[in-house]
């Protein structure tokens, strides 16, 4: 099994300790043909994406010109309920776009979905009907109405019903990540998710350019459970492809 690309990384831009530059110069050394750089988006608790600063990414990637490696641009965005925390004007900008749950968002930012955000974030992690009623309509809203790409790390808080997501997620074209730092998160479920025929994608969730491409966890977790590795997309050859986000519109920029 050979690792094509790394699809999230986190840089000096949010909470990352390695810069694009660092990420791109090592990723070649080591083999891999393409990364994703997917900070944490807008609201997200101190550490977040600003306009300015996905500009200036923008900037730096072009000035890096042809390294040998494929370099996509994009956010990791927070679920605020049935709505992501992107701007229309950067979602229309992104390579990718990625999509989770993250409990640690600026009050001023949770737009009337602070119950969503702190039952999921800080309650109890037994799985309440309702509570999956609601983020399974939540996660298949964002999925119908933004140009989504990957869903990270699902399984990791905020409990859904997997069949129906993940069965969304096929439709819609969504990869369902295979990340290093939480795969245990999908265990439970990945007969269900398997089952639903949506396809996969590798990521570290890097924070810092030593962890990029290490997928000894992931590696071991496709062979356990026997995903299907024409469906694991990063690996063998299998090259992802991104919606083409330029023309979208949902409603009005926030």
């Amino acid at each position: 099994m050979k690792f094509l690309g790394d699809y999230h990384l986190h840089t000096f831009a949010s909470d990352g300790r390695s810069s694009i530059s660092d990420y791109a110069k090592l990723a070649k050394q080591r083999g891999l043909k393409q990364i994703a750089v997917t900070d944490h988006s807008f609201a997200s608790f101190m550490f977040h994406m600003t306009d300015g600063k996905f500009a200036k990414q923008e900037k730096i990637i072009a000035d890096l010109g042809d390294l040998g490696v494929k370099i996509f641009h994009g956010v990791e965005a927070n679920m605020i309920g049935a709505n992501i925390d992107v701007p229309a004007s950067v979602v229309r900008r992104c390579d990718i776009l990625t999509v989770g749950f993250h409990r640690f968002i600026t009050p001023c930012r949770m737009n009337g979905q602070s119950r969503f955000l702190l039952v999921n974030g800080f309650g109890s992690s037994a799985k309440k009907e309702k509570l999956i009623l609601s983020n399974t309509e939540a996660y298949i809203s964002i999925m119908e109405n933004y140009p989504v790409d990957v869903l990270a790390h699902l399984g990791h808080r905020a409990p859904v019903d997997i069949a129906r997501v993940c069965e969304c997620a096929a439709k819609h074209k969504v990869y369902i990540e295979l990340n290093e730092k939480h795969i245990g998160a999908l265990a439970h479920d990945i007969e269900e998710v398997i089952s639903s025929g949506a396809s996969f994608i590798v990521g570290t969730d890097a924070h810092e350019k030593n962890k990029m491409g290490r997928f000894e966890d992931v590696r071991g977790f496709i062979k356990k459970y026997g995903i299907p590795t024409e469906r694991v997309f990063g690996i063998d050859g299998n090259e992802p492809v991104f919606k083409d986000k330029r023309e979208w519109k949902y409603g009005s920029d926030v």
